[in-house]
């Protein structure tokens, strides 16, 4: 299968309810149609994910943050700027989500990530995608579809393998939907990074209003 069949194929996968396997710039995850319950669900399930635990979204444009979040402040888009395509997933207010996506919160992690494999088949998808690390819960993530293991791999439809991933560290999850917003997963943007950018940005706009 060449690489448009393939993108093709993950895409067509995803608008059927199906779960993808998907290379990122960090590590493999599992992914499905963020709009679809019974999909949703099947990622919590295969994962044994608790239901307590909400599911982040990969997005193949900035423009599609719009269908699924709402109340954006000025930060974002800073970190947006600065960070997307990336390692960085940023907290904010949900909109129009499934409660089972949000375990019944209200926000949602949001990410763009910088790996063209990924974006083309989130732009061929058209939509944004639920995404969780490729790995039963409590386990290491993996980088490289040889480390799903055999009770993973028989309940995903579809593996799109492109080799191992760059890294082996996940993102950073930043919420920005409390203030001062806070760190909840460590991963690849460090937390002095975003200490200093959430500092300079701060500077910068009292700067603009004196």
């Amino acid at each position: 299968m060449d690489s448009h069949e393939r993108i093709q194929a993950a895409a067509n996968c995803l608008a059927a309810g199906g779960i993808v396997a998907v290379p990122t710039d960090t590590v493999y995850g599992l992914g499905a149609d963020a709009f679809n319950a019974d999909a949703v669900q099947k990622l919590y399930t295969l994962k044994g994910r608790p239901a307590g635990k909400p599911i982040p979204l990969v997005l193949g444009t900035v423009d599609d943050v719009h269908q699924v979040a709402q109340n954006l402040p000025e930060f974002f888009f800073h970190l947006t700027e600065k960070f997307w395509p990336g390692g960085l997933t940023i907290v904010v207010a949900a909109k129009n989500l499934l409660p089972i996506l949000t375990a019944g919160g209200s926000t949602v992690g949001l990410r763009i990530p910088n790996y063209p494999l990924l974006l083309q088949i989130l732009q061929q998808f058209g939509g944004p995608m639920a995404i969780t690390s490729a790995n039963l819960s409590g386990e290491p993530p993996a980088t490289s579809v040889q480390d799903f293991g055999e009770e993973l791999i028989s309940q995903i439809d579809i593996i799109v393998d492109d080799g191992k991933t760059p890294g082996h560290v996940p993102s950073t999850v930043y919420d920005i939907s409390v203030s001062p917003p806070q760190i909840r997963r460590p991963g690849v943007i460090s937390e002095e990074t975003l200490a200093n950018t959430f500092k300079g940005f701060h500077q910068k706009r009292s700067h603009r209003q004196r």
